[in-house]
């Protein structure tokens, strides 16, 4: 076992002490104070996914407050019987705290957390991919392959991204590219609408819960493949080092593991 490996399972096993003291009100605001210095790098790998995203007004400083919340309230309602460490749990707590607080602070529109990360998931394509060169379709089907989103839904994320966040040129091209009507400025909607069109069922405690039906090794290949631990995603390469099993082994039990959590959430 690596130092890597037995720093994050003391470190675990240190959590476990501190969640139990926070619920059984021993020294509660100390325990509390504790919890989030020892697990200020996981909040902080959490915060640099958002600081810049979007025209959000909130500071570093503003998002590290609220990931702490967030981290204070998985403590909470921790229960170890979910079959998952409490970091990996935290982690979805961390992460709906802050985009309850970006959209609270600074947008005009609520919209629900789970179309929130889904715009800022096409903002972090747009941007890791340098797509802003495509047009029409080619730049939808590029996100779509990316995302694993419907054609519907990019396009309802690129239309939300425009008229909620700001965050994209209006002149911004998104059917076909002989079509001079299809840009995202003529794509616009009323506030009036918006909540119908972006109404949609949150999934952050469900998705936590599915993935309790895993085995171990499904839920940590999905937890380093889509980095639910500190925000950082693995190759199916890095995993099979990490599990010293062969690529397509990974390969199979990613696949597995997602069949598992679609037939779970459906």
């Amino acid at each position: 076992m690596d130092k890597e490996t037995l720093d994050y399972q003391a470190l675990e096993n240190e959590n476990l002490k501190l969640v139990e003291r926070i619920q059984k009100n021993l020294d509660k605001k100390n325990a509390e104070a504790e919890l989030c210095e020892k697990n200020k790098g996981l909040i902080l790998q959490i915060v640099r996914n958002y600081v810049n995203l979007s025209n959000h007004t909130l500071s570093h400083e503003d998002l590290e407050s609220v990931g702490k919340i967030g981290l204070i309230k998985a403590s909470q309602s921790y229960d170890p019987s979910y079959g998952a460490k409490f970091s990996t749990y935290a982690v979805y707590w961390i992460r709906d705290s802050i985009v309850k607080e970006i959209y609270n602070a600074g947008f005009g529109i609520r919209l629900s957390n789970h179309q929130l990360e889904r715009i800022f998931k096409v903002q972090s394509i747009l941007r890791k991919r340098d797509l802003e060169h495509l047009l029409g379709d080619d730049m939808i089907h590029a996100i779509m392959e990316d995302s694993g989103f419907s054609e519907e839904e990019v396009r309802k994320c690129l239309r939300l991204n425009n008229v909620v966040l700001g965050a994209t040129s209006l002149n911004k091209k998104v059917g076909k590219e002989d079509d001079e009507t299809s840009e995202l400025g003529d794509m616009t909607i009323s506030p009036d609408n918006v909540e119908e069109i972006v109404m949609e069922h949150e999934l952050h405690q469900e998705l936590y819960q599915s993935l309790n039906t895993l085995s171990d090794d499904e839920r940590d290949t999905l937890v380093l493949r889509y980095g639910l631990y500190d925000g950082k995603q693995h190759t199916l390469k890095e995993i099979a080092a990490l599990s010293n099993v062969s690529i397509e082994a990974i390969r199979q039990r990613e696949q597995r593991a997602l069949r598992k959590l679609r037939k779970e959430l459906d």
